[in-house]
């Protein structure tokens, strides 16, 4: 599972209709796309869908070509070879200036498991120490599993008593890199823990 707290700044670009959860609930559904680019200046455009408190009586509110911003829980989904990207908004939808700049930010909750090559300690080009590890976090769409890998990064001094193939609960800030137009997921790590897989399942 991969759920972060954020706040996406975009611009709509499927307008919002009305849906109804299972319950016969209405709220509103619609798209904005977050461009990010990487260090080596490639752009990877997210189309994130986001679902929002309302009906068809405010989904004006909300045509393709606005700006806004949108606060609430996202959620990272891979189905075979494809990531998706839901934010569920809580709070008021910012209407915003053409000028405001786009952005995706916030912090990271991750469950999933490290991968072989376990926790490793670094060292930056200014001669400080830091530990690194790569987890993965399983989606399953039917019979078919697919799997989204997170880099973490762990700059603070943290008691991190994980090994490589063990099932983790981590926290911290989530980072959005691309490279070669290809989305990279990391996290700058606040807090590691033991997951206990059996007890979520």
């Amino acid at each position: 599972m991969i759920k972060c707290n954020v706040s996406a700044c975009g611009i709509i670009v499927s307008s919002a209709v009305e849906k109804q959860n299972k319950e016969g609930g209405k709220f509103l559904a619609f798209t904005i796309i977050v461009p990010i680019e990487g260090k080596d200046k490639s752009v990877k455009e997210l189309h994130i869908g986001v679902t929002a408190e309302g009906d068809q009586t405010t989904a004006a509110n909300y045509q393709a070509g606005r700006r806004v911003t949108v606060h609430g829980n996202l959620f990272i989904k891979k189905v075979e070879e494809n990531l998706y990207f839901n934010l569920r908004s809580e709070g008021a939808i910012e209407q915003n200036d053409s000028s405001l700049p786009d952005r995706l930010e916030g912090v990271m909750e991750f469950k999933g498991k490290i991968g072989n090559k376990g926790i490793e300690t670094m060292t930056s080009k200014k001669g400080t120490s830091f530990k690194v590890f790569s987890a993965f976090s399983s989606d399953k769409d039917g019979e078919n599993r697919a799997f989204t890998w997170v880099k973490f990064i762990v700059g603070k001094p943290l008691d991190i008593n994980v090994n490589a193939g063990e099932y983790v609960e981590v926290h911290g800030d989530m980072q959005l890199d691309v490279y070669k137009n290809k989305l990279q997921i990391g996290c700058r790590t606040t807090s590691v823990s033991h997951w206990d897989l059996k007890a979520n399942t």
